[in-house]
């Protein structure tokens, strides 16, 4: 990982025209028609126009110097172009910082000023301190990029790890802006680029400086042989990440792979229907009796005790049949189905009660509810089940690759920094680009993508 900024933003300027005659030693304006806003540190395409030359030889320079220094300076001039007998000329110039004194880090300011000159750079007359042109800022770093697969349990590194079934999704955050101090203009995410042998669509990027990849694909029945994805991401300014950042590398298809994921009568289309299917073909979530999954349903803290649980590797053979230390709730019996995954999940540190001995089983789960438990679960450095820490549920302990200001997630609330950890790393998103609706009941379907998220590889 390479970036991290707390605010996006993004540097405006306006390209103004200047009459450069004052500044030349023979007659001619010019002017910058267009700059790109942003660059790396080596070249950067400027564009450019001259009128009113008088016949002759004329040198068409092109100065830059670092904000803010106090003038120009011959070796920071590059000539343009030589013209004899013509009055008005433009074209490109791609005006190369690796052969100037320029010193350039991330956000610095690089203004541009254009003279007619009868002389070369090293004899022309400087141009005055307040002839700028354009202006463009220096961003030299490709994207942070996290990237994540199904979930698995089998301790495969991700790119040779192969699916549970035919649909899924793999997914990635991209920042431009990570590692940047607060206030550092950066260019933004540009494209994923990505890669695969078959023939999905490419997902389109989300967002001018942080993206979400959601790439689910259905590998076709006719799937054969070794395939491969992966993805190059780079931002406005043109950098790249150096090499291919693969989610399956060359694998060959395994028959189980083309198998249809489970299904319910309810979920086709719904937005979080590829984490439901794939979950419950992994046997961490079920539906209901009469076929439906109910997605859209909400759910209570006794029935998140047990999808937690169950990924974890419980069943109901090894939970307590007793409520260990700390964990007897007067609201809990023994009697009650979901007793022993309530005490397992007290007991590991997951879930804990609401105060005054009260577990509150039948309450519903909340948004803040949800990531707070997958926080502990990172806190207690999980190992069994698909919470083993092998997978990526450790990455809660990264920086994030993504920021929001929430104006309903309260400094020193409890769900504060799961909030943080979990949508800066792509595991929860928000309800809006300012809330991320704490209180507010989650949805199975919700749940199931979060679990997803957190449980992938």
């Amino acid at each position: 990982m390479k970036k991290v900024s707390t605010v996006l933003l993004l540097a405006v300027f306006v390209l103004a025209q200047f009459s450069m005659a004052s500044a030349a030693a023979v007659a001619g304006d010019a002017s910058i028609t267009s700059l790109q806003s942003f660059t790396d540190w080596n070249n950067v395409d400027v564009e450019w126009a001259v009128s009113g030359m008088a016949a002759g030889t004329k040198n068409v320079l092109l100065w830059a110097r670092e904000y803010p220094a106090a003038a120009y300076v011959a070796a920071d001039c590059q000539p343009i172009a030589v013209i004899n007998g013509t009055s008005d000329a433009n074209g490109t110039f791609g005006y190369d910082f690796t052969t100037s004194t320029l010193a350039l880090a991330n956000g610095d300011q690089v203004e541009f000023a254009i003279t007619v000159d009868g002389n070369t750079c090293a004899t022309a007359d400087l141009p005055a301190a307040d002839s700028v042109m354009g202006t463009t800022y220096i961003d030299s770093q490709s994207p942070t990029v996290l990237r994540q697969g199904p979930p698995s349990l089998s301790g495969l590194a991700p790119d040779q790890q192969p699916v549970a079934c035919n649909t899924f999704e793999y997914w990635a955050l991209a920042s431009d802006k990570y590692g940047f101090l607060p206030g550092t203009p950066y260019s933004g995410f540009s494209e994923w680029h990505p890669q695969v042998t078959g023939t999905f669509a490419a997902p389109a990027p989300i967002g001018p400086d942080t993206s979400e990849l959601s790439w689910v694909s259905t590998l076709p029945a006719t799937a054969s042989g070794n395939w491969s994805y992966s993805i190059q991401p780079d931002d406005m300014a043109g950098n790249q990440w150096g090499v291919q950042l693969y989610f399956r590398n060359t694998l060959a298809i395994d028959p189980a792979e083309l198998v249809d994921c489970e299904t319910f009568s309810d979920v086709s289309g719904h937005e979080d229907e590829v984490y439901v299917r794939y979950l419950a073909t992994l046997g961490l979530i079920s539906g209901f009796a009469d076929g439906t999954f109910g997605p859209d349903n909400t759910l209570t803290r006794a029935e998140a005790s047990t999808l937690i649980e169950i990924s974890n590797g419980y069943d109901e053979t090894t939970l307590p049949t007793a409520a260990p230390a700390g964990c007897d709730f007067t609201d809990v019996s023994a009697s009650d189905w979901f007793a022993g995954w309530v005490w397992q999940a007290c007991a590991d540190g997951y879930m804990n009660g609401v105060g005054g001995g009260l577990f509150d089983p039948n309450n519903l789960l909340t948004r803040g509810q949800i990531v707070t438990i997958l926080n502990n679960v990172y806190e207690t450095g999980a190992t069994g089940g698909y919470l083993n820490t092998t997978n990526t549920i450790a990455i809660l302990g990264s920086p994030v690759v993504r920021e929001a200001a929430w104006t309903d997630v309260s400094v020193g609330a409890y769900y504060a920094t799961p909030v943080i950890r979990t949508y800066g790393l792509g595991i929860a998103d928000g309800t809006s680009a300012t809330t991320f609706s704490p209180d507010q009941a989650a949805t199975r379907g919700e749940f199931a993508k979060m679990l997803y998220r957190a449980l992938s590889r």
